[in-house]
């Protein structure tokens, strides 16, 4: 949570002037760099499901953001279905990234049977995934 000037802001999670919670995936909410994705590979917890793969690993550099980094393969199928799919994995992120645990990076691996599962079916097996591992916690 940011201050300035008497006023704050949640990074990701803002309100907007009708009072409703407003999400957003903003750019430092991104894996970008070759070092961080290392990390990540090197020292993070797998989770696996025969459509996904989830490596999880969480920072210890005191930032509360969580950040996504997508990997998909040309094998899952042709650009418009790897970019479909991506859209469906970055949606659930967006939308559950507040019950996650602070300072994690995810790095979702997608395969060839992702395509076949529509967004309620992928976002249960994220979930499951995320929720055995002790990383999202249910809001009461």
């Amino acid at each position: 949570m940011q201050t300035k000037k008497g006023k704050t802001f949640s990074m990701g999670l803002s309100n907007d002037k009708s009072g409703k919670k407003k999400f957003s995936f903003a750019y430092f909410e991104r894996l970008h760099i070759q070092r961080d994705f290392n990390k990540v590979f090197k020292n993070g917890l797998r989770l696996e499901n025969k459509a996904i793969r989830i490596l999880a690993y969480i920072r210890k550099d005191g930032q509360d953001v969580r950040r996504l980094g997508l990997i998909t393969p040309k094998r899952v199928g042709t650009a418009v279905i790897r970019n479909r799919t991506k859209r469906r994995v970055r949606e659930i992120f967006r939308t559950n990234k507040h019950l996650l645990e602070p300072s994690l990076d995810l790095i979702f691996i997608l395969k060839p049977e992702t395509v076949l599962l529509d967004y309620k079916k992928l976002e249960g097996i994220i979930l499951v995934l995320l929720k055995n591992a002790k990383l999202y916690t249910v809001s009461e």
